[in-house]
């Protein structure tokens, strides 16, 4: 079939195979399919609309959790796709007449196997190659099907019987990056006591949090600042996968029309309250160790640890007001700290006393860093519409160019929107196949969601100040 549009697909087949390995033919039945991935969820998903006239597919299988469903098809660009999930659940089920309509959630394999696991086994080793060890023992999933980035400080853990998904999330929080720019200790605040929250406490600097997440391509547990990063710095990210620009669509196929934003708009941008509830900008960190019996202040600053963190924009520090709003903690924090639990030595367990225990307690390093990391990275979300792209997956960049919304004759000499256009991390996306329109052919398009943690883009000095 030609066609004119930079949306257009080509079904292949729908078959779904019963639990009895029983395959049947859905493709004619199919009204519409759509995946998903999501940044902060360890699994992919699909749901699928099925309109069934006459066969009765979810009496004769029956469908009853369990199906498998694979669904193959040709992009316009001659490019063979396919996905493959297990059905979970029926809804929005309508009978008329000897018509039904109904919708398939269905999830990855991996994800339906890790609700009937539990992980056993004491870990001891790099975070990392903990969670490599989980995905491939307790998952079943291939060495070849895993990125994951390695990081600092060995942890000795019991699961307790967790899920593997739940343990490895658990880990998140406690990783810090191998290529942070990371010191120990941290010296004493340059205000004097004077009675006030935090005065006296000892700076806590550095970065921290990893997040884990699955993609068509596989199993992801990488460090923020990796994926904030486009490679020109130590964390050694990559660079945007694609360019979109803002602009008319056109009516035949080219280059162009493959990079067209055709609908976004701005979710959320900036919220300040909730980055100081959470202690974005400044939070007090208040750690007793029950095993020393000793008591330590850490202030998190998020002005004095925004340069050892990768950025998306060009902005080169924290807001002015924000800047202030440090001045004093935000959130307070009360955290026991235990090194010797895995300690029999007759020395010291503690990191910053040159202790020689194996897996000693680092929380002073990584729990106000992740947190910081964390809601840092939302600073400005962006929802865009695209013709579709099943090579995108949520872990890339893109490079977005937004036009000037100011006059014209400024237009002419800034064609682009420069504060808010620039390199963007997909944090969800999902690709929606409609196969059955009331009128036209079967179209693709793709949805994301982006963030970012700066403004600006890398071209041109952000007026971020």
């Amino acid at each position: 079939m030609s066609t004119n549009s930079s949306k257009f697909f080509t079904p292949h087949s729908v078959f779904i195979t019963s639990v009895d390995g029983v395959s049947f033919d859905l493709t004619s039945a199919v009204g519409a399919f759509s995946y998903y991935e999501d940044i902060y969820k360890p699994f992919i998903s699909a749901s699928m609309v099925v309109m069934d006239s006459g066969q009765n597919f979810i009496g004769a299988l029956p469908i009853q959790g369990g199906e498998i469903v694979t669904f193959k098809l040709e992009n316009v660009k001659k490019q063979l796709v396919t996905y493959e999930f297990c059905v979970y659940k029926v809804y929005n089920r309508q009978v008329m007449s000897n018509k039904q309509t109904y919708c398939l959630a269905m999830i990855s394999k991996e994800a339906m196997v890790n609700e009937k696991t539990r992980c056993l086994k004491k870990q001891k080793d790099l975070p990392d190659q903990i969670v490599r060890r989980i995905l491939t023992e307790d998952l079943g999933v291939k060495a070849d099907n895993i990125i994951t980035e390695t990081s600092k400080f060995k942890i000795n853990m019991f699961p307790n019987g967790r899920k593997p998904h739940a343990v490895i999330q658990s880990l998140m929080a406690r990783c810090v990056p191998k290529s942070a720019k990371f010191r120990k200790g941290g010296g004493v605040s340059d205000a004097k006591p004077s009675g006030e929250l935090g005065t006296n406490a000892t700076k806590s600097s550095g970065t921290a949090g990893y997040l884990f997440f699955q993609t068509k391509d596989g199993f992801v547990f990488e460090s923020m600042d990796r994926l904030c990063s486009d490679g020109t710095d130590t964390f050694g990210g990559k660079p945007p996968v694609a360019e979109y620009y803002s602009r008319p669509a056109v009516d035949s196929i080219t280059e162009s029309s493959f990079s067209t934003i055709e609908f976004y708009k701005f979710i959320d941008e900036i919220d300040i309250i909730d980055k100081m509830n959470n202690g974005i900008y400044s939070s007090h960190m208040c750690y007793f160790d029950i095993a020393a019996q000793k008591y330590e202040e850490y202030n998190y600053d998020m002005k004095q640890t925004f340069d050892t963190m990768s950025h998306l924009g060009s902005q080169i520090d924290v807001p002015k007001f924000q800047k202030e709003l440090s001045s004093t903690p935000s959130r307070v924090m009360t955290i026991l700290l235990d090194s010797e639990m895995w300690y029999n030595g007759t020395g010291i367990a503690n990191p910053e006393e040159d202790g020689d225990a194996e897996f000693p307690d680092f929380a002073k390093y990584y729990t106000a860093q992740a947190i910081g990391r964390r809601y840092l990275m939302e600073n400005q979300k962006l929802e865009i519409m695209i013709p579709g792209n099943s090579d995108l997956k949520v872990g890339d960049k893109v490079k977005i160019l937004l036009p000037n919304v100011a006059a014209e004759d400024i237009r002419n000499s800034k064609q682009y929107d420069e504060e808010n256009s620039g390199t963007y991390l997909i944090a969800q996306l999902s690709h929606n196949y409609q196969l059955v329109k009331e009128s036209g052919e079967p179209e693709f398009t793709t949805m994301a969601n982006l963030i970012r943690d700066t403004y600006g883009m890398k071209e041109y000095d952000s007026n971020v100040k």
